[in-house]
């Protein structure tokens, strides 16, 4: 073994001892992360039901038993923009995990170079330049660096940057439950319009037959002109309620299609399609379970933990850091000497940087931190009630639309039985044309309030089905997916 070599294990050794000197000086835990925690004691059951049935296992998709609908979520999950926008952004906040991470290893580089030192030469009347191969330096260095991470500095600010990614993940969730719930609502709404549309034209067909009744008892000079008047104004705003829905019907369609990224040019077809009549079974399951189901809370809880890491890492800052920093490399004037173990020169080197003066930056970061931290914390909080809230009202709704419907359709029977007899009536001479329309309109009003009151039931189900962080799909449960993606994130963590 040359010298050399004896003096480069000498230092390796004196380098080892140092490092384990450093090490044992730590011991500063970085945060570690718990379960998710109300910030109220939640009851053992909701408040607005006492019913206790079980979660949809399959999903609240297949509860709707719509194939239509089954297309529309999948088509809505692959082609929407703001969801394709949320995937990028998913993807960077785990790239810039990986970057914060890096700080964790120690950095090598190379770094090569060549430089000509010439002398000029004066010949009388010309300036001329001489290069030998002796005005030549070649270097070839390596440079290594490595903070030794003693009070989780760097740990802390790593596990921050990978609860910012996991933050990223349940938002990303949250936001394809969302958007899958939303596409079901506009689906629904063009489903809704379109009987409304039918409605409208079955009152504009009712109240032609009443008008051209009219007119035929005013030719046989039963009624007078004015019911002829009265019952044609009624035929006209019905022709102008119809323009109208199918405006909204229109409307309804584009912004489905706008959610599925198509062109927004109100074609799509609802051929066959109609607005489902059996409303799933109410999904309750416990409130506690919210914690753990809700994408939106999963995300505010690592948006908590990484904001801890981060006012741990800026506490962190007060202590002394240690690096070690070493070079190797091979000055030489001829290229030929690059591999000349003469030629080879390193250091090594142990740095320890104490901050003494700083004008106070460390103590206003730590201060900025510690408020950030309070924030997320109270913004937790402040999600967890809103979502208890979100479920006792939709609990709540369900009930109030359903005695709703129920008695909505027990008006219209009598509706449509009044409407019945006051037509019998009027051709008799037995009323006037004021109560027959009168009855007619309240018909043809009550179907399309009950028409609505089954799309607002629709609506508020799957406002339910999200506010329990209930799955969209067949298969493994939202809480499986995300907790699998999850634990392939923070691998190594």
């Amino acid at each position: 073994m040359t010298t050399r070599s004896l003096h480069a294990l000498r230092i390796g050794i004196i380098l080892l001892n140092f490092v384990g000197l450093v090490v044992l000086l730590g011991g500063c835990a970085t945060p570690r992360k718990v379960a998710p925690t109300s910030p109220v004691t939640p009851p053992p059951n909701w408040k607005a039901t006492s019913l206790k049935s079980p979660l949809a296992p399959s999903g609240w998709l297949a509860t709707f038993h719509d194939s239509r609908l089954d297309a529309v979520v999948r088509e809505v999950n692959a082609d929407n923009y703001d969801l394709k926008a949320a995937a990028a952004r998913l993807q960077g906040a785990i790239a810039q995990s990986r970057v914060t991470a890096a700080d964790l290893y120690p950095q090598l580089g190379l770094r090569a170079g060549a430089n000509a030192n010439d002398s000029p030469l004066y010949n009388g009347r010309s300036l001329q330049y001489q290069l030998t191969p002796g005005n030549w330096n070649y270097t070839v260095n390596l440079a290594l660096s490595w903070e030794l991470d003693v009070w989780g500095r760097l740990r802390s600010q790593t596990q921050a940057s990978k609860a910012d990614a996991a933050s990223a993940l349940f938002s990303y969730e949250g936001a394809r439950l969302s958007l899958a719930g939303e596409a079901a609502k506009a689906w629904f709404a063009v489903l809704e319009s379109r009987e409304q549309v039918n409605i409208a034209e079955q009152t504009l067909a009712s109240l032609k037959k009443t008008l051209a009744l009219t007119e035929t008892r005013h030719l046989n000079g039963a009624v007078s002109s004015f019911d002829v008047h009265l019952s044609s104004a009624s035929e006209t705003s019905a022709e102008n309620d119809l323009v109208q829905r199918r405006q909204n019907l229109a409307d309804a369609k584009r912004s489905l299609e706008t959610l599925l990224g198509r062109y927004p040019s109100a074609e799509m077809d609802i051929e066959h399609a109609q607005l489902p009549t059996l409303i799933p079974q109410v999904p309750v399951g416990i409130p506690s379970e919210l914690l753990l189901r809700r994408p939106d809370l999963r995300a505010a809880d690592w948006t908590l933990f990484a904001s801890e890491n981060r006012l741990f890492s800026a506490k962190a800052e007060r202590l002394p850091r240690f690096a070690l920093t070493s070079t190797a490399g091979t000055p030489t004037v001829l290229l030929q000497n690059l591999t000349n173990d003469q030629n080879f020169i390193y250091t090594v080197a142990g740095n320890l940087t104490e901050p003494i003066l700083d004008g106070g930056r460390i103590s206003a970061n730590i201060r900025v931190n510690k408020a950030t931290r309070d924030a997320a914390a109270a913004t937790y909080a402040q999600q967890v009630l809103n979502s208890f809230r979100e479920v006792e009202n939709a609990l709540s709704n369900d009930a109030t639309l359903a005695s709703e419907q129920v008695l909505q359709e027990r008006a219209l029977e009598d509706l449509r039985e009044a409407y019945r007899i006051a037509n019998v009536r009027y051709k008799s001479g037995q009323i006037d044309i004021v109560s027959l329309l009168q009855a007619q309109n309240s018909m043809l009003a009550a179907q399309s309030t009950l028409v609505h009151t089954r799309l607002l039931r629709l609506n508020n189900r799957i406002n339910l089905f999200l506010a329990l962080g209930e799955n969209v799909g067949p298969g493994a449960s939202s809480s499986r997916f995300r907790d699998s993606s999850l634990s392939l994130l923070l691998k190594g963590a």
